[in-house]
Parts: C-alpha cells; structure tokens; sequence
C-alpha cells in the first residue's frame, strides 16, 4: 500500500480540494477556503488577499457559464516555491474568458501565471473547463 505523502512544514505539498455546487451562493465557501489554505501555505497576507480576489473571479466566470446542476472544483496545491490553484467546472459549450476582458485582466494582475483551457465533451454539448494560476511563494 502506498504510503501517504510526507508533509512539508506548515502543511505546504499536500494538495486540497474542494467541490461545491456551480452556484453564486457557494462563493463565501470557495474564498473561507482559499484564504485558509493560502494563510496555512505560508503565503503574505497581500498574496491571500489577491489569491482570494482571484479566485472568486475565476469561479464567477464559471459558474455563469456553467452547466445546470454542475460542480465547480478548486484544488489548491502550496510547495515550497509555488502556490498553485486549478479550478475546475463543467461548462454548457466550450468556454475560455475573452483575454482582453476586463475580468480576466483582473485576474492576470492578481497571479504569476494563468491559463484557461477546456476539453468538449464527445456530444460536443458541454466542456470540461479549466482555469490555472499560480504565485511564487515568499522567500
């Protein structure tokens, strides 16, 4: 059997995840989350507050595009050097934020890297979306 993973000091590397309903009412739990995971990282109270902001950006444009009585997953992973967040949710066709919006501009200053990608369904009918950030850890 595969041992668990060994805990980094502070909890960093051991990823977290957290799957809610694809509703705007579930955006207090997804921002409680982020700023627990982020503050238990060891990220400074400005990257918890611009992770926080990020995030409830990221899963408002989801969720808006999200399929009826879909999910919308964030997996929060902090190691050493790196701060990553992927969210996830299921979309009614495929879906990618217009880049020079102003809500994707908002979210580009907020985190070291992003991306956005998406995977259509074989009916073609929904997509499976995905929005990727990521902020360099304090030294």
């Amino acid at each position: 059997m595969p041992s668990a993973p060994e805990p980094e000091p502070g909890g960093a590397g051991i990823p977290t995840t957290l799957s809610v309903p694809a509703l705007h009412a579930q955006l207090p739990v997804v921002r409680m989350l982020t700023e627990m995971v982020a503050m238990h990282s060891g990220c400074t109270l400005d990257q918890v507050s611009d992770l926080k902001l990020a995030v409830d950006q990221i899963c408002t444009l989801l969720i808006d595009a999200a399929a009826p009585a879909s999910e919308i997953t964030c997996r929060f992973h902090g190691g050493r050097e790196v701060f990553d967040i992927e969210v996830t949710a299921t979309t009614v066709r495929p879906w990618r934020p217009a880049p020079d919006s102003l809500d994707w501009r908002i979210v580009e200053l907020l985190a070291d890297t992003v991306s956005a990608s998406e995977t259509p369904s074989p009916n073609g009918e929904t997509a499976e979306s995905t929005v990727k950030l990521s902020i360099g850890m304090p030294a």
